[in-house]
């Protein structure tokens, strides 16, 4: 009996889902849990898994089709049904026949055989010992890890016992940026004839589908503020942590100081949330992802800094899931590294507030005894909703969150007085 595998339901508001890729062919045997293809939902791209062992006798949908949920995609067979194994009276039938030519098959294989040795050799070139031995020398999870972060073992030197490849050093060839599978950035590609990575159409409309709605229904006004990073700057050194970290764990100092700017507006009216789920936006080759930093309060700036970046690395690779784009109570996008100095953004309906982060920027300031000097100064703007917060509120939220990355002594004194690292 076959089993029809469908589209899945992979998130709360997904009705359809576009097959990127197919990991597997008609006349593959797959097992349960393996993974089968990559689907881009409403939310996210992500893997699809075989619920049941079988072989793939037929795939009813292509690669780029969009498909709704609940739609049959493949078909498998039981094990063995479909994989050319021979009925028991074919069996019998085929046992008589061998005993009639075995004997005449052995002959002939004596005389033909010494004349093939040669051939056989050339042919086939070199074997599975001699390939084993080109392949660089590397433990099974590293080898893991670089299929998942598509970097070139062959590329890479070893860390490990007698030069093997060890876990770490794949880690550290992904980020900084070592040799890859992918052959590189999207110039490279181009510069090598290989297309460059496409952004997703289904991506794209459902971001100019939620900021048409943001932009139509919210009546936006803004606040800049200008803030100095000198300790900022020196702190991050020490700490190894990034001034977007520190952004992350000010604003959600503040929040908690300021709960209405914390606030969805629902219904008609503006209802304060609990917790603290703060969205990055994160520009990616195939669109724009939001995914979310659940929990903030309870967060040190050290676990902060850890959560944002594995939500970015798997923001690029592909690898949310749609439960790490659910939600999100307050939304910071940083057009910074680009050297934008300062920028609007457009909230995410039912949010009440977006933060903007521009780049640091050396610029001449008077300090307080009236002297000129250079300080590397970042201009923060918000984005608020008038329905939810007045021109004084958003003013006092940026006022806190300037003080506290002026003097950030005070974010690295409550992660020490936590205890947490």
């Amino acid at each position: 009996m076959t089993t029809e595998m469908t589209m899945p339901k992979l998130s709360d508001t997904m009705e359809e889902g576009t097959i990127l890729k197919w990991r597997i062919k008609v006349g593959d045997r797959v097992t349960r849990g393996e993974v089968i293809a990559e689907v881009e939902t409403d939310k996210a791209a992500m893997e699809m898994e075989a619920f049941e062992d079988g072989t793939v006798t037929d795939l009813k949908a292509k690669e780029g089709d969009t498909v709704p949920v609940g739609t049959v995609i493949a078909v498998l067979s039981p094990p063995g049904e479909a994989s050319g194994e021979v009925p028991l009276e074919e069996t019998v039938e085929e046992e008589t026949v061998e005993e009639e030519t075995v004997e005449e098959e052995t002959v002939e294989e004596e005389t033909v055989e010494e004349e093939t040795v040669e051939e056989e050799t050339a042919v086939k070139g070199p074997s599975e010992d001699v390939l084993s031995s080109l392949r660089p020398a590397a433990s099974p999870a590293a080898r893991r890890l670089a299929l998942e972060r598509e970097v070139d073992l062959a590329r890479l030197r070893g860390s490990g016992p007698g030069g093997r490849i060890i876990m770490a050093d794949v880690e550290r060839a992904a980020v900084t940026g070592g040799p890859s599978l992918a052959g590189g950035s999207e110039g490279e590609r181009e510069a090598q004839g290989q297309p460059p990575v496409k952004k997703s159409v289904k991506v794209r409309r459902i971001v100019e589908r939620k900021m048409v709605e943001s932009w139509q229904n919210i009546p936006h006004f803004y606040v800049t503020v200008a803030v100095d990073m000198t300790d900022v700057i020196r702190f991050r050194k020490d700490l190894r942590v990034s001034i977007n970290d520190f952004i992350l764990a000010a604003a959600t100092h503040s929040l908690q100081e300021h709960p209405w700017v914390n606030s969805h507006w629902v219904e008609g009216e503006s209802v304060a949330q609990k917790e603290i789920e703060i969205a990055m936006a994160v520009a990616t080759d195939r669109g724009l992802y939001n995914p979310v930093l659940r929990d903030c309060g309870s967060l040190s700036l050290r676990q902060i800094s850890a959560r944002a970046k594995d939500l970015a690395d798997r923001a690029h690779r592909g690898k949310l899931r749609p439960g790490d784009l659910e939600g999100g109570t307050f939304t910071i996008t940083n057009m910074g590294m680009l050297g934008v100095e300062s920028f609007s953004a457009i909230i995410t309906p039912p949010q009440a507030a977006v933060l903007a982060v521009g780049t640091v920027k050396g610029e001449v300031v008077v300090d307080e005894k009236g002297e000129p000097g250079i300080a590397p100064l970042l201009r923060l703007t918000l984005s608020a909703d008038h329905r939810v917060l007045d021109g004084a509120d958003a003013a006092d939220f940026l006022a806190t969150l300037k003080s506290y990355l002026e003097a950030p002594v005070t974010l690295v004194t409550c992660e020490d007085e936590t205890g947490r690292s």
